[in-house]
């Protein structure tokens, strides 16, 4: 019993004692925190990427919600906790329209059994075609949306490995947009034409305009007049030289007040009719393609510009969330001496003052700048507005961005939607819109894509080959040094 008593008197044993002590109150604090929040039902979310929670996008646009809305999940009895597990984890999707519930007394959640109800879900088919399982419906007294599970969960498969994995989780943007779309007085249209070979808008770009509310429809621009009910039109990379045609109908669409958004490149093929439209409002696409002479300003070639984003109101975004836009082999727009005085043009994007315009790139061996190039600071995007009166006020705006690979799905992925949120955030602008909701895709793991500039990469490696290494040496020396003559 003494030898008991007398080990208590030992330093390591107290020590030991007072360390187990801790480790048993801290368990006994976390268990009891657990219980009052499981009780409270409070949680809170520690991803990286709040991939359980909704975004503070979402919350600012649900507190203006004045209608009643409700979100009809079409899920079998007993499996509504499961829905989506094997992308986000059980409970996960529960969780989240629990969410919508709590932030707006207006929302309400159903979960509809497809096969209990067979007929519930009729009214919201297209064509006849039946509605799987999982799939979302937000409805309000004007009008619903339907939410494709597909559409919420975008999977791709590992080029490795050949197995499949979930590339992005789009139920938040989804269903916030669709909430804000149910609910809006009216819906914009934007056109895309076909005449020269334009790029075809991208799928993923195309999901990215309908979640900000728009419509996007393509016409023929040589058999057919521009829609009366056009909005915006979106101008993609041709392929050549637009048609007279064309020109012409773009022209009298902008003269009366048209918006339109360019997403076009020189290819060293001249193309006046092009140039035509863009003469009127002041500006013309540089012939030359730009190279960024800063490495802050690029990354991995001086032909991937990572542009200086300019304040203006396309930009507060962009701004605000620290993004870099991504531009591959880019063209400059240079702006004519002599326009209209009624004509504003605003730069967007800018390269730094070590960019300058290559000329005749195709002819040359060395990137080098050489005699006759183009001095920089280079635009790459501007943002004209032209008022005007004739009989009525007519306003009409322009965004160009001098590289259709603004437009390229990869590229976009490349800035973690940085490219997309500059195209979306151009239509609302040419919309005269400041409340549209934007809520970028969230990727079900706590990576996230970073755009670093050339100087951060060549910064990374130095630190990573010299300074780490030779930091480990200084603190081994130091130690050895210490413990050899102690």
């Amino acid at each position: 019993m003494n030898n008991i008593m007398n080990s208590f008197k030992n330093k390591k044993v107290r020590y030991g004692s007072f360390s187990t002590l801790m480790i048993v109150v801290v368990i006994a604090i976390l268990v009891i925190i657990n219980l009052v929040a499981g009780r409270l039902n409070l949680s809170y979310d520690m991803t990286a990427n709040k991939l359980y929670s909704l975004s503070q996008e979402s919350k600012d646009e649900l507190a203006k919600l004045n209608e009643d809305v409700t979100i009809y999940a079409l899920v079998r009895s007993g499996e509504e906790n499961s829905m989506f597990s094997n992308a986000v984890g059980q409970m996960t999707f529960k969780q989240l329209l629990q969410e919508y519930v709590n932030s707006n007394s207006h929302i309400s959640v159903v979960y509809k059994d497809p096969y209990l109800y067979p007929q519930f879900a009729v009214k919201y088919e297209d064509s006849g075609q039946s509605l799987p399982d999982s799939t979302v419906i937000i409805e309000s007294a004007k009008r619903f949306r339907v939410i494709n599970p597909n559409d919420m969960i975008t999977t791709d498969y590992d080029q490795q490995t050949y197995q499949p994995y979930v590339k992005s989780i789009d139920i938040e943007p989804q269903i916030t947009n669709a909430i804000d779309y149910v609910t809006a007085d009216n819906t914009s249209i934007i056109y895309t034409f076909t005449n020269d070979g334009e790029s075809p808008v991208a799928d993923s770009l195309k999901s990215q305009i309908t979640l900000a509310n728009y419509d996007i429809k393509t016409f023929d621009v040589l058999t057919q007049d521009i829609p009366s009910d056009c909005a915006i039109l979106l101008l993609t990379q041709p392929t050549r030289d637009w048609s007279e045609t064309a020109a012409t109908k773009v022209k009298a669409y902008l003269q009366n007040g048209g918006r339109a958004l360019f997403a076009i490149n020189y290819t060293f093929t001249d193309m006046p009719n092009l140039d035509s439209v863009l003469q009127a409002y002041g500006i013309s696409l540089g012939k030359y393609v730009v190279v960024e002479g800063s490495q802050n300003n690029y990354v991995s070639s001086p032909l991937y510009l990572l542009p200086n984003i300019q304040q203006h109101d396309v930009n507060q975004k962009l701004l605000s969330g620290g993004y870099r836009v991504l531009l591959a082999q880019s063209s400059g727009i240079d702006t004519l001496s002599v326009k209209k005085n009624s004509i504003k043009i605003e730069p967007l994007l800018v390269t730094s003052s070590q960019a300058y315009g290559k000329v005749n790139v195709d002819n040359q061996t060395t990137i080098a700048k050489q005699e006759g190039d183009v001095d920089g600071p280079i635009n790459v995007a501007v943002a004209v507005t032209d008022s005007f009166y004739t009989d009525v006020q007519h306003t009409t705006k322009l965004v160009f961005i001098a590289s259709g690979s603004v437009t390229d799905d990869q590229v976009n992925g490349v800035t973690n939607g940085a490219n997309y949120l500059l195209l979306v955030s151009s239509l609302n602008w040419l919309q005269d819109k400041s409340d549209t909701v934007y809520i970028p895709s969230k990727t079900p793991n706590a990576a996230t894509q970073l755009t670093i500039s050339q100087v951060q990469v060549n910064s990374l490696m130095f630190v990573s080959i010299f300074v780490i290494p030779l930091a480990i040496i200084v603190i081994g020396l130091v130690v050895w040094l210490r413990r050899r003559y102690s």
